[in-house]
């Protein structure tokens, strides 16, 4: 069955009440209320009438399967009458569908409604019209930036799990396409070719290209990976074409796990793990495992580090980055920079930035915004951000602590990075050149050591801490972390065993502040379908809620507590169509097949909201946070009278916003 994330809006009644129709071709991923409805164009049986205007209502056609449970609703709405009156009806879409009165009372103009007219209110205007992406003139962007939720994603330059796979340009400018606004960027030195003699030559700081040693070092040791993987892939596809063999990708089950989009039969139009997956012709689309990648070699690479992964050029990503970075909403990118490449290359990452980049990229503060505080959001339209370490500064060379500026500090300590997952192996420190590092101005990355800390105080930092080390914090420093949080930005990453790209629940991060949870959007999990459903249509950018935001924000001068309230939902399941066969049922099997509905609420728990997570807590209620329909049958299922409502009551202390359904 698929499932569907959803998520109620901020300021909708607690007490909602939903109806809907489950179809497993296709379904809307995600909508702004605890209601999922599915509009599929089919074989002409009723037609809803559009207003004829450019713009206007389209003509719908629903197929007999989807009209019947509607219909039978309709029928039972109206009682015996022919129509539906405005009472019937205006009870339904408040008490049953919990609409706000005041839109219901503007919607009903009539006093009674025909079968046609009662699905163009209820489906359309009460249903599908809300899953329309917000008009950015609509959205409130005079927010610093750090007062916002960013669809972010992690490691997005690879295609599938995080330790092989050949990275493409294709995943940057997917995931930008549908609203990503935060893109990681791992850039090494590119060692990739081997100088005369054949063997490998490793970067070594401060020593010219051509005097550096012809032999292993830390910085080129995950070219070797790539060498071995590409020798491998090699010698499979020549014993492939040998033996006459078709490569076999697009019908495997696992194709439909790399899926943003959700499972689907064909692999071609998805990040999956099938190689022919991009129909660019770059240079990087040649075989990497060869010594030739085509890659200018004063010129860095991006690949992930110490794997099986096979790189392509720094600048071919920024050139893919450019060409849509625009393409959907005019808000900011961040780019999030994990920077291996020695200075050399560094100073070349700097100028291919500024080169292909120019006239978006950030190089220093808005005129309008004073020394030690972060830019409204609309004061970036169009503009990529680039998040770095800060330059290795003598403390003498530096200025006031508390400034804006990444040059504020002295050096960074952070010797670990983000690659720690993959490897073991411990990590050289690479030191931040200085026009590198000015590139930071409003997003620079800081080494978490403590919350009392002087970088802790600086507006444009960013930490970046693993999943499982922020609910280790919000277990001991609960009400630090969410203070800090309100102020400045933190970004989560997978923690080290998601090598197959798995997610984290990210609604318990943004339950915490955290503006930045980072996904492999190379998976489509239950952790990616919460994603969906939290920034759907919402340009990347969210609002924190009240209670959420830092100081500045808030007109009254002070910080206010979040909300909270007593949450009562209730689901009601019609029927199904189209339900997808298992596979290897025929056809005419389907009557046996026997599907039902699950739901699940993704909401804090009381132990969470404390931060008492292990042994010794108080025990409270327990919620059932799971339900299910009875089963029906047939891949057209009706489901009847008896365990098709799901229904949760009593939820307390829920943020309407942060919490979903799927």
């Amino acid at each position: 069955m698929p499932k569907f994330p959803v998520k109620p809006p901020a300021g909708s009644s607690p007490n909602r009440r939903h109806t809907f129709n489950v179809n497993g071709t296709e379904a809307i991923s995600s909508l702004k209320r605890a209601l999922n409805i599915g509009l599929f164009l089919a074989p002409t049986v009723i037609h809803l009438r559009g207003d004829g205007v450019p713009g206007g209502k389209k003509d719908l056609y629903l197929s007999a399967a989807i009209q019947r449970p509607l219909r039978k609703l309709f029928s039972d709405l109206c009682r015996g009458a022919p129509t539906l009156d405005r009472k019937s009806f205006q009870n339904f879409l408040e008490v049953e569908q919990g609409e706000p009165p005041d839109e219901v009372s503007t919607a009903l103009t009539k006093d009674t409604y025909g079968f046609g007219q009662f699905l163009e209110l209820w489906w359309i205007k009460f249903g599908l019209e809300i899953e329309k992406p917000i008009s950015i003139d609509d959205k409130d962007l005079t927010k610093p930036i750090s007062n916002y939720f960013i669809d972010s994603s992690h490691n997005t330059y690879l295609p599938s799990h995080q330790w092989g796979g050949r990275a493409t340009v294709e995943t940057y400018k997917r995931a930008l396409r549908q609203g990503c606004r935060c893109v990681e960027i791992d850039v090494w030195d590119n060692d990739i070719a081997p100088p005369p003699g054949g063997s490998l030559a490793g970067s070594a700081g401060g020593t010219p290209r051509s005097e550096r040693s012809h032999k292993f070092s830390k910085n080129t040791l995950h070219t070797a990976a790539a060498h071995i993987k590409g020798a491998m892939d090699d010698k499979i596809e020549q014993t492939r074409q040998f033996l006459g063999v078709e490569k076999v990708h697009s019908k495997s089950p696992r194709c439909s796990q790399f899926d943003v989009f959700g499972p689907s039969p064909d692999c071609e139009n998805n990040l999956t793990l099938c190689p022919a997956d991009t129909n660019e012709k770059v240079d990087t689309e040649q075989p990497l495992g060869r010594w030739k990648t085509g890659l200018p070699r004063d010129e860095p690479i991006v690949m992930h580090g110490y794997t099986f992964n096979q790189p392509i050029g720094f600048r071919q990503v920024c050139k893919a980055i450019r060409e849509v970075a625009f393409e959907t909403t005019h808000l900011p990118i961040i780019v999030s920079l994990e920077v291996h490449a020695l200075s050399e290359q560094q100073e070349s990452m700097v100028q291919i930035m500024k080169e292909e980049w120019a006239g978006l990229l950030v190089e220093k503060p808005h005129e309008t915004c004073p020394n030690g505080q972060m830019p409204r959001l609309e004061e970036l339209l169009d503009k990529i951000l680039v998040k770095v370490k800060r330059a290795s500064l003598s403390p003498e060379n530096s200025m006031a602590a508390g400034s804006l500026s990444p040059k504020a500090t002295v050096a960074d300590d952070d010797t670990a990075s983000e690659d720690d997952r993959s490897t073991k192996r411990p990590q050289p420190k690479v030191p931040i050149c200085e026009n590198l590092s000015s590139l930071g101005v409003y997003t620079h990355s800081e080494h978490f050591a403590n919350f009392e800390s002087s970088s802790a105080k600086i507006p444009s930092h960013i930490f970046s801490i693993s999943e499982d080390k922020i609910l280790d914090l919000w277990k001991s420093k609960r009400d630090e972390l969410f203070a800090h949080n309100r102020h400045f930005f933190m970004r989560a990453y997978p923690k080290v065993t998601r090598i197959d790209s798995s997610n984290p629940d990210p609604s318990q991060f943004w339950r915490k502040g955290v503006q930045m949870v980072a996904m492999n959007w190379q998976r489509w999990d239950e952790g990616m379908m919460l994603n969906k459903a939290m920034f759907s249509g919402e340009h990347g950018w969210v609002l924190k809620p009240t209670g959420y935001r830092g100081h500045n924000d808030e007109s009254c001068g002070r910080i206010t507590d979040p909300p909270h309230r007593t949450f009562d939902l209730l689901v009601t399941v019609l029927a199904g169509q189209h339900i997808p066969l298992p596979d290897g049922m025929p056809r005419h099997k389907s009557h046996s097949l026997r599907p039902l509905v699950k739901c699940e609420l993704h909401i804090e728990k009381a132990e969470e909201r404390s931060g008492n997570l292990g042994e010794g807590v108080i025990k409270l209620r327990p919620i059932e946070l799971k339900k299910q329909t009875s089963c029906g049958k047939t891949d057209h299922p009706e489901f009847g009278m008896e365990n098709r409502k799901l229904w949760f009551k009593g939820i307390p202390k829920i943020e309407d916003s942060l919490s979903f359904v799927r």
